[in-house]
C-alpha cells in the first residue's frame, strides 16, 4: 500500500476540517497578544457634555434655595437631586431612572444606568460637565476568546485537545508529503529549521533577559 497518497488525502481533509477553528484561534490569539494595547473583550467610549450648575437646573426652586445650592451643592434635597438626575438622563438619552446614584466626594455625582459600570455618568458639579462612559462586549472576539481560553471547560476541552492534535498531524504530514528539492531534504528543511529555531530563540532570550 502506498502511504503517501493516503497521507495526502488525510492532510487535505483534516486541513479543511480545521479551517473554522484555525480562524477562531488565530483571531483570538492576535487579540490576546495585544492585551496591553486594548481591552480585547470590551469596547469603551467616552463622551463629555455640558449640563450646567445644579442651581441653574432647579427652575421651580426659590431664589434662596438656588443661592444655597450654588454655594454648596451638597445641600440639595432628595427632590432636587432627582431633578438633577433627570436632567442628566435627558442629556445622554436615558429617559428611565438610573439603577443607582451616589456622591463621590463633594463635587461629583455618579449615576449608573446599566449593570456594573457598563453605562455610567459622572457629573462634575463645579464645572457642570458630564462625562459619560459606555462599555460594550465585543461579542465576536469575546466569543472567540472564550473558546480559545477554554473558559467554558466541559466538552469543549476535548474539542480543543483534538484540534491541537490535528494541528500536530498537519504539521508532520505536511513535512512528509512533499518530496525532492522542495521537501524536508531541500528548501522545506530550511524553513523547518527556521520555524523550530524561532520559539527556541524566544525561550532563550526570555530566560536570560532581565
Amino acid at each position: 500500500m502506498r502511504w503517501r497518497p493516503l497521507l495526502l488525502s488525510l492532510h487535505r481533509d483534516i486541513g479543511f476540517l480545521c479551517v473554522g477553528l484555525t480562524i477562531v484561534y488565530a483571531v483570538s490569539g492576535i487579540a490576546v497578544n495585544h492585551a496591553h494595547h486594548w481591552n480585547y473583550d470590551r469596547s469603551e467610549t467616552h463622551q463629555s457634555l455640558w449640563l450646567g450648575h445644579p442651581a441653574d437646573l432647579l427652575q421651580n426652586a426659590s431664589a434662596e434655595r438656588k443661592q444655597l445650592v450654588r454655594s454648596d451643592p451638597s445641600q440639595m434635597t432628595p427632590q432636587e437631586e432627582q431633578t438633577l438626575v433627570r436632567a442628566i438622563g435627558e442629556k445622554i438619552g436615558r429617559p428611565l431612572p438610573p439603577r443607582n446614584v451616589f456622591w463621590r466626594g463633594p463635587y461629583e455625582i455618579l449615576a449608573f444606568w446599566g449593570q456594573g459600570d457598563d453605562d455610567m455618568t459622572v457629573y462634575h458639579v463645579s464645572s457642570g460637565m458630564i462625562t459619560h462612559t459606555l462599555r460594550k462586549d465585543r461579542w465576536i472576539i469575546r466569543s472567540f476568546n472564550a473558546l480559545h481560553l477554554n473558559e467554558r471547560h466541559g466538552p469543549w476541552t476535548f474539542i480543543a485537545d483534538a484540534f491541537a492534535l490535528l494541528l500536530c498531524f498537519l504539521a508532520v504530514s505536511g513535512m512528509l508529503i512533499v518530496r525532492g528539492p522542495r521537501g524536508i531534504k531541500g528548501r522545506g528543511g530550511i524553513f523547518l529549521a527556521i520555524g523550530v529555531a524561532i520559539p527556541i530563540l524566544a525561550l532563550l532570550l526570555g530566560r536570560f533577559s532581565p
